[in-house]
């Protein structure tokens, strides 16, 4: 398995993830971050996670907003190996923090961050949702 970064020329690979209308553009944004697993050529889970500016305290902040593993390959180390990669390109551009959001009621989720070393800091954290 290896692991690569996907830029502009790699619109077939988002093509081959996507389960709707791919959005092929966020390869052309330097801090859209799409890193793909691969065996051999076959693209096998990916995580999506956006560099966000901030406006005190660290520059930067990662948001983990999807991260997924073809069901076959599940719980064999994909998704764990996507986040390190995750966490080497944060600390190479001087990023030292990352969060995501997901709901307690996704138990697979829950679990998999807590064996990460996720902390969840506030257990009243709260999602809302703006349609437009």
């Amino acid at each position: 398995m290896n692991i690569r970064l996907l830029r502009p020329g790699d619109e077939d690979v988002v093509r081959e993830l996507a389960e709707r209308e791919p959005q092929t553009r966020l390869l052309d944004d330097e801090r859209t971050i799409l890193l793909v697993a691969f065996d051999e050529e076959a693209p096998v889970g990916f995580v999506l996670a956006y560099e966000l500016p901030r406006r005190q305290g660290d520059a930067s902040i990662f948001f983990v907003y999807e991260i997924d593993v073809r069901e076959d390959r599940q719980r064999r180390g994909v998704g764990t190996a996507l986040m390190a990669e995750l966490g080497d390109l944060a600390r190479s551009r001087g990023i030292g923090e990352s969060f995501v959001i997901t709901d307690e009621s996704n138990r697979v989720a829950m679990a998999f961050y807590l064996s990460l070393g996720g902390v969840r800091e506030h257990p009243d954290d709260v999602v809302w949702e703006f349609h437009y």
